[in-house]
């Protein structure tokens, strides 16, 4: 029995598409495992040319616009027959072949939400760790999501019952479904290892306004607007923004 959905968001990813196809496909229990889904947001560049040869091994391969990533997400996610599901999006990678057979998921009951690490890898080739810093480890100030989505393992009944809000919190999205389930104490279970590699650019983070479109996102899922928390973030953010 397929255990695992793999679905790839893609647009106009002729430059990375190729290696996450084929992270996925090399992996191990791949052929036993695993569904994967490409949801292709109307691509016109070449990407489609290097999805559409690899068609027999997939699951399924959505070419039609959307409203954004996790609108797309939601698309895949909503045609899922495995017990669990993932989105490893374009220029991002499985850590080794070995990633998915290492979680067992024959053996996990899709009652809670498996996470763990991931690796960011730089445009120029550097790489750094990046430890899980979890929302709901945070004191005192208005968290994000702190879990890397390319590196959580979500039960799709879940994440079916509770799609991304995309229109309300087009940024912040996964962090408000995440938080929607640890509110209703739901159990996040951590892996203290890396599970991908992470494609990091300097576009949408490195955008002040993008920073602080996220942050007050962040604010209204965690019910904090108006907070002294918020409040001194608000003022940092501002006071970066003059440098």
């Amino acid at each position: 029995m397929k255990q695992l959905t793999v679905i790839t968001v893609t647009f106009n990813a002729e430059q990375t598409i190729a290696k996450t196809l084929q992270s996925v496909m090399s992996q191990t229990v791949f052929d036993t495992q695993i569904d994967y889904i490409v949801v292709d947001g109307g691509s016109k560049d070449r990407t489609m040319e290097l999805v559409l040869p690899h068609a027999s091994r997939l699951a399924k391969i959505f070419h039609e616009s959307d409203h954004g990533i996790f609108d797309a997400m939601n698309k895949g996610a909503a045609i899922a027959k495995t017990p669990w599901v993932m989105f490893l999006n374009a220029g991002d990678e499985f850590l080794d072949h070995e990633t998915v057979a290492s979680l067992h998921l024959e053996s996990e009951v899709p009652d809670h939400i498996i996470f763990g690490d991931c690796v960011r890898v730089y445009a120029d080739g550097r790489t750094k760790l990046q430890k899980a810093q979890p929302f709901f480890n945070a004191k005192g100030c208005v968290p994000g999501i702190g879990i890397c989505h390319q590196s959580m393992y979500i039960p799709t009944a879940w994440m079916n019952s509770h799609p991304y809000l995309w229109q309300q919190y087009p940024h912040c999205a996964d962090f408000e479904q995440v938080y929607a389930f640890w509110q209703e104490g739901r159990r996040l279970q951590y892996l203290d290892r890396p599970l991908c590699l992470y494609a990091y650019g300097e576009g949408f983070s490195s955008n002040v306004r993008n920073i602080r479109q996220v942050f007050e996102e962040n604010a209204s899922i965690t019910h904090m607007k108006h907070s002294w928390p918020y409040y001194k973030q608000k003022l940092r953010l501002w006071l970066s923004s003059l440098k």
